[in-house]
Formats: C-alpha cells, sequence, structure tokens
C-alpha cells in the first residue's frame, strides 16, 4: 500500500480511472472504493470515490439524454417499474435523485439513464449526485481505511486512539443503512403517487 502511495497524483488517478470502468462494466465500485481509503486513507478515498461516480453518473445521464435518447425511453416505459421511477424522477426532480444516491441497493445507473430523458438540467444532475454519493463513498472509504490500518498492524494505535474517526464511520455507516431503508418505501410511495402520462416526462 505505502508503495502505492508514494505514486502520488498518478495512483490517484489510475484508481480514479479504475473506478469509473469498472462503474461503467457494472461491475461494484465499493471495492475501488474500499482499496483507496485502505492505500490514501477515508478522507482522500471519500472524495475519490465521490468524483468518480459523479463522473460515471453523468456518462449514463449525457447517453440517456444526447446519443441513445430514443432507445432508452423505449426500454424504460416498456416496464411498468422502470416506467414508474422515470416519471417520479420527472415529476419530483432532484430530491429523488439525491436520495437515490443514499442507498447502496439501488441501481444507479438506472436513475442516470431515466434523468437524462427528463427536464433536469445537467448542472442540477450533477450537484444532486455529487451530495448524494458523498456518505455512501464515506462509509466504503473508512471501512477501506480500517481494514489497511489493521493489515498495518497498527490498528490500535491508528485507529482506536482516534475518536473522530471512529465517530464519522460508525454515524455514516449507520445513516446509510437506515436512508437505504428510508428511500425503498419512500420510492414504493411514489410509484403508487405519480401518473404514467407525466407532461414533465419530456426533456
Amino acid at each position: 500500500m505505502e508503495t502505492v502511495r508514494d505514486t502520488g497524483a498518478i495512483g490517484v488517478l489510475v484508481l480514479l480511472g479504475l473506478f469509473v470502468l469498472t462503474s461503467l462494466l457494472l461491475f461494484p465500485g465499493s471495492v475501488i472504493t474500499l482499496g483507496a481509503g485502505a492505500i490514501y486513507g477515508w478522507e482522500v478515498g471519500t472524495l475519490l470515490a465521490t468524483v468518480a461516480s459523479t463522473i460515471v453518473a453523468g456518462l449514463n445521464f449525457f447517453m440517456s439524454r444526447y446519443l441513445l435518447h430514443d432507445w432508452f425511453q423505449r426500454r424504460l416505459e416498456s416496464k411498468p417499474r422502470t416506467s414508474a421511477l422515470f416519471h417520479a424522477i420527472a415529476k419530483k426532480g432532484w430530491p429523488l435523485i439525491l436520495f437515490s444516491r443514499f442507498s447502496p441497493i439501488f441501481p444507479h445507473s438506472l436513475v442516470s439513464y431515466a434523468s437524462g430523458l427528463t427536464r433536469i438540467s445537467t448542472r442540477t444532475f450533477l450537484l444532486a449526485s455529487f451530495a448524494g454519493f458523498f456518505p455512501l463513498s464515506l462509509a466504503y472509504a473508512w471501512a477501506g481505511h480500517v481494514l489497511g490500518q489493521a493489515a498495518l498492524r497498527h490498528a490500535k494505535d491508528a485507529l482506536w486512539c482516534d475518536s473522530l474517526t471512529i465517530t464519522i464511520g460508525v454515524a455514516s455507516v449507520v445513516v446509510t443503512v437506515l436512508v437505504a431503508v428510508v428511500f425503498a418505501i419512500v420510492v414504493a410511495r411514489i410509484f403508487k403517487s405519480v401518473p404514467d402520462d407525466d407532461d414533465d416526462a419530456k426533456p
């Protein structure tokens, strides 16, 4: 880990690229976030994962809005649940995007694709995504930091004496789990409340 850390900005850029690539290939980026937290600490790991997640979300957003708009619209509206999500985002806007990013169990790429088909602005989408990805990235990066410290056999000196690290880590995990549950309930209600013929769905 120290060897990778010594590469400086190059190592950070490599991890950033790996995160973007794995996410686009639908592999879990959480593994990269854990690695970033172990190598660079939870602070840098959190920032790296949040930025990378936002980049991936932006690429998916641009793809559905500009490159394959009609194809994505047909695909999303062909199934009741994805169609409901599409109309819910068109109706509720950035709060739903923000809330969805908190949840580790919700398909983030699907939210990005659906958002690209609505009238929401690119700036609003990216800001809501960045803010929403931050707590989840913090939780994974802190976990990676813990594992990294344990691997270096400095857990007792470098971790448990740092009350701030413990507080932030525990709080982020608890909040992430609670929000994931709450979001599942909220989305279920939104699915039932949003009509399919929403005129705001088209960009």
